[in-house]
């Protein structure tokens, strides 16, 4: 074609006519623009539908939320990919080398594309008859992963190499690579070095050793499949493998190599996520999605610092699932269900190794049985690994031979008792997924800083967060906001109210208060009444005070739900949310300061700017002095009444216990001086625990054995009394007036200025009483059974009183004179 057109060409320069070769050139210009138009036309359409190269430098990749508890420790992270950004200074050479000598060994030495490495791994993929080499470059990754669909196609390679060799023309190789380490995926949700470093060996990726690299470099071709957790041999292999490629770009020697291939990995043990305060980072992100959005959440990158204490919520965890796991065993073993075919499928198809690395002692894992015998039973833990079951860790079923309720292909959770991770020795004990439910709080009553949170069993069966959103009732633990409104009004904690059947009219039908123990005690003063929790006692006292009072009282101390303006109040009927107590129990505490109660400290974005930033709020809702004959009213629930199990705490305590009727809630709330824990223990369902399945009995040990724990090395502190407003009297338990000589048992009392008594026993060695005495036919029969109940009120012993008090003694205010208060730990 080309030499024809040549041909007419010099015919025409030969004829000499001019007008010829204008004509010639003419048409072969427009020949010439229709060739090019052809061409560019089709090539500007397509390029034009490749990503601009500029958004590589508005590139934002999604990175993780962050949530931090109180010290700074993580406790909960969320993103659509876990990515922690880093700048390539940060990478160590042993990974840059590793990455570079594995993936793309011509990287500083190519354009884009590196056109030996193609044909190299057309030939060995050839010579394998399979695909065991790429010759993608480490730009065309990148063009790929930011820009291009995984699709394995003609035309996304065509793109792909068009994109790198315009990234190649406008960055720099370090440019290149920073973005690359960043973006790349390792396996396990992992995306960057850093999150690869922290998920397979739980450090930074700074303090990564050459073994340690070697194996991260090998993880991005297939990291699934070279997976330490997945397949320890392959993984194994594939590092033997970039050690190799290191000696050959001549990165490292063979005897660095050889000792790096025989360095022992030490893989952090693989968790689903962070999983100790599963309800309290549930409560973090729902509040950030709606104050900041799902894209920030998920994207955005933002570091949450909060008020929990981890230390503490796992002290709260283990307490609260023993406590709940314990408290279901009363109602005997059950019958388990049989894994399906899918399960046991599953269960065969884990990986040992995996397992292995998860198990911990004294946590439980569920199981399937696989053979079970008069002394044994081996447990399928999965892919294989077996733990043994001994007939002595059954005995809580009643039953004495495991196989008896145990058999083959049975689904049970088990509790790691011993554990030998190297001869795979693991001794299990049967335990049983509770069906009752729960809930523990514990807050910082000074700030009001949520320190632990555990809004049921298991976060992942159920995602209903019992301790700020079940509304239950609460029983006698409600009986405080009662007596706090008496007590500020004027009523002294030695105000006697007669313990005697009474009839209400409630609208046409007749309604009688009932005691838990369905007997009448006479004659009780306010601080029996609430450390025994007298029923009828405390409805006549809300009587006496009105309906109304006490629930404005209550609001104001934090409780924020609806409450019936009736007098069940008093029994506890209207239903209440479990933080709101909590809060509320923390202004006894605080000395009459209420706090709300906070769970973000503050919220930062990617670049470190904070957003929000919060502080305690504070206001005083009731008078210290009240505060305090309140505190005082309580810890008398410890010392002499149904608060008896926080004596173990070793620390001054003040508590309520509450039940309601039919045993459906159990509660169990108290405080120190530095923190408040509230416990609910019932079915989702409102059925019955059982019969005397009290707040002391079901929710009181687990409050114990948490309060025991967070403060068995701590100094003890005792309650501040507050400097003025208070007068403290030596006073007759029984009778509620001041103590002669011939009271047989004397306690001191702390009054508000004002309240305090001011006439003398008359109960005990005079002969004739004044006309406010009380008659002794009604008085001795109920002082003998109080003196033989198994409740003793603080007293002081004769002999001191003797001592120390005339027959007749004026009552001291404090601001004049201080009286140290008894605080003796008395049986129960």
């Amino acid at each position: 074609m080309f030499k024809d057109l040549r041909k007419t060409w010099e015919k025409i320069k030969k004829s000499g006519s001019k007008r010829d070769e204008i004509v010639f050139i003419s048409i072969l210009s427009l020949f010439s623009l229709i060739i090019l138009g052809l061409i560019i036309v089709p090539l500007h359409l397509y390029l034009s539908t490749l990503p601009s190269i500029r958004a590589f430098e508005e590139y934002r990749p999604g990175i993780i939320t962050k949530i931090y508890d109180t010290n700074g420790q993580l406790i909960g992270q969320f993103a659509e990919e876990r990515r922690i950004l880093i700048p390539l200074t940060s990478v160590p050479r042993s990974l840059l080398n590793a990455t570079i000598a594995v993936e793309d060994s011509r990287f500083y030495r190519h354009g884009g594309i590196d056109f030996p490495a193609i044909v190299r791994a057309l030939w060995t993929n050839l010579k394998a008859r399979r695909i065991v080499e790429g010759g993608s470059t480490i730009t065309q990754q990148l063009s790929k992963l930011l820009f291009l669909t995984p699709e394995k196609t003609i035309k996304r390679k065509i793109k792909e190499a068009i994109l790198a060799l315009q990234i190649e023309r406008r960055y720099s190789k370090d440019e290149i690579l920073e973005l690359y380490f960043n973006q790349i995926y390792f396996g396990h949700g992992a995306y960057g070095v850093e999150a690869a470093a922290n998920t397979y060996f739980g450090k930074h990726v700074q303090e990564l050793t050459l073994s340690e690299s070697t194996l991260l470099a090998g993880l991005p071709r297939a990291p699934f499949y070279y997976s330490p957790y997945n397949n320890l041999e392959l993984a194994l292999k594939r590092r033997a493998h970039a050690l190799r490629r290191m000696v050959k770009e001549d990165f490292i020697a063979e005897e660095e190599a050889a000792e790096a291939n025989q360095e022992p990995l030490e893989l952090k043990r693989l968790t689903v996520g962070e999983n100790e305060a599963p309800y309290f980072v549930e409560h973090i992100r729902r509040y950030l999605e709606r104050r900041y959005g799902t894209h920030a959440i998920y994207r955005g990158g933002l570091k949450v610092y909060t008020t929990l204490d981890l230390e503490m919520q796992k002290i709260a965890q283990k307490s609260f699932k023993e406590g709940l796991r314990k408290v279901d065993k009363t109602f005997g073993w059950r019958k388990p269900e049989k894994a399906t075919e899918e399960e046991l499928a599953l269960f065969a198809k884990e990986k040992r190794s995996r397992i292995l690395a998860l198990l911990e002692e004294d946590r439980v894992y569920p199981g399937i049985v696989k053979k079970a015998t008069s002394t044994f039973v081996s447990i399928d833990l999965g892919g294989g690994l077996e733990g043994s079951l001994p007939a002595k860790n059954i005995a809580w079923t009643g039953f004495k031979y495991p196989s008896t309720i145990l058999k083959p292909k049975d689904k049970v959770d088990v509790r790691v008792v011993e554990l030998d991770r190297e001869k795979e020795r693991i001794i299990l004990a049967l335990e049983q997924r509770p069906k009752v439910q729960g809930a523990i709080v514990a807050l910082e009553p000074s700030t009001g800083y949520i320190r632990a949170m555990v809004g049921g069993y298991d976060f992942e069966e159920s995602e209903f967060n019992r301790v700020t959103q079940a509304r239950r009732q609460p029983g006698s633990s409600f009986k405080p906001f009662i007596y706090t409104t008496a007590i500020d009004s004027g009523y002294p904690p030695t105000y006697i109210i007669i313990d005697a059947p009474v009839i209400y009219d409630d609208w046409g039908e007749k309604w009688t208060p009932r005691n838990y123990d369905e007997k009448f005690i006479g004659p009780t003063t306010l601080r029996v009444g609430l450390a025994q929790s007298r029923n009828v006692v405390t409805v006549k006292l809300l009587e006496k005070i009105g309906v109304k009072k006490v629930i404005s009282y209550a609001h104001r101390m934090g409780i924020k739900s609806y409450l019936g303006p009736d007098l069940s109040l008093a029994l506890g009927t209207s239903e209440v949310i479990p933080l709101e107590m909590a809060s509320a129990y923390g202004v006894f505490a605080n000395q009459g300061i209420k706090t709300e109660p906070l769970s973000i400290l503050k919220v930062l974005d990617r670049s470190g700017n904070i957003l929000e930033e919060n502080s305690p709020k504070e206001e005083e809702v009731l008078k210290p002095t009240t505060s305090y004959i309140m505190t005082n009213l309580l810890r008398g629930v410890v010392e002499q009444g149904t608060g008896w199990r926080a004596r173990a705490v070793g620390h001054p305590c003040a508590a309520k216990t509450g039940t309601t009727d039919e045993y459906t809630d159990a509660w169990f709330i108290g405080f120190t001086p530095d923190l408040v824990t509230c416990v609910w223990v019932g079915f989702d369902e409102k059925i019955s625990l059982g019969k005397d399945m009290t707040g002391s009995r079901v929710a009181g040990p687990i409050w114990t054995d948490f309060m025991r724990e967070v403060f068995k090395d701590r100094p003890i502190r005792e309650f501040p009394i507050p400097e003025k407003g208070l007068t403290f009297a030596r006073v007759c338990p029984e009778s509620g007036l001041l103590a002669t000589k011939e009271c047989p048992q004397v306690m001191v009392e702390a009054f508000l200025e004002g309240t305090e008594p001011t006439e003398y026993c008359d109960l005990h060695g005079l002969e004739r009483f004044p006309g406010k005495g009380w008659d002794l036919r009604l008085i001795e029969p109920q002082r003998k059974r109080e003196l033989e109940s198994p409740f003793s009120l603080e007293l002081i012993p004769l002999e001191e009183l003797e001592r120390e008090l005339s027959l007749y003694e004026e009552p001291v205010s404090v601001s004049e004179a201080p009286i140290s208060i008894n605080e003796e730990t008395y049986s129960e």
